[in-house]
């Protein structure tokens, strides 16, 4: 059996750390140029592929991007933070189905990567595969009470799978969590319409629309429960 070489990770290279105080002084360039040194004397360190492509994506640099972060993958193929990173980037530039098979080794590595599980909703949302999002908004749901937007997206996902009686739940709890938000109103109301709950729905509607008076959303599902009879949209 061949054996694996040892996998590089921190580096005391003084291009490195000149790349991390670059970084951190926000001069992106500088830091691409210290970082390409560093390969350039030690190729063999995966991480500095990893950094590279993280400034690369910050830049807007999406192909650059995945090509470092792709070799870092290879160089540190059981570092999940890799794998996340090029799925991330591989979404930005729509490859949607190849970020979900990154995003699906990461959670393999690491079942508790909750921004994995929450990406994964995200995009198999936007593949089409909604009752695959559903299952990983509730995997962040349950996992993390506090990270309020996915149950925002979790409701919108329940919403267009004819799920209503849930999504009223997630909204609700939107809701509890941030009173003030006019968009989960409105989304609790549409909610509510479907379940021919018009009354319901009109009061939702109506404190979007207190909190926000030029939410087009609320005042629609009004215009439909003939609130309105004359809105120019």
């Amino acid at each position: 059996m061949r054996q694996s070489k040892p996998q590089k990770f921190d580096s005391e290279d003084p291009e490195v750390l000149a790349a991390y105080q670059a970084e951190t002084n926000g001069e992106y360039l500088e830091a691409i140029e210290h970082y390409k040194q560093a390969i350039k004397r030690n190729p063999e360190l995966g991480i500095v592929y990893k950094h590279l492509g993280n400034v690369y994506y910050r830049l807007g640099m999406l192909q650059d991007a995945v090509d470092c972060l792709r070799i870092a993958v290879n160089k540190l193929p059981n570092y999940p933070t890799a794998l996340y990173d090029l799925g991330l980037a591989l979404y930005r530039q729509v490859k949607i189905k190849e970020g979900i098979g990154c995003l699906l080794k990461v959670i393999e590595i690491d079942p508790g990567f909750i921004m994995a599980h929450y990406w994964l909703g995200i995009m198999n949302y936007h593949y089409g595969h909604l009752k695959e999002a559903k299952k990983h908004y509730v995997a962040v749901t349950e996992n993390s009470p506090g990270f309020t937007i996915a149950f925002f997206h979790l409701g919108v996902t329940n919403l267009r799978l004819g799920y209503y009686d849930e999504a009223v739940k997630d909204f609700t709890e939107v809701i509890n969590k941030n009173p003030d938000s006019p968009a989960a109103y409105a989304l609790l109301g549409d909610a509510y319409v479907n379940m021919d709950l018009k009354y319901e729905a009109r009061k939702a509607y109506q404190k979007s629309l207190e909190l926000d008076p030029e939410d087009r959303k609320a005042m629609r599902g009004l215009v439909l429960l003939d609130d309105f009879n004359e809105i120019i949209f």
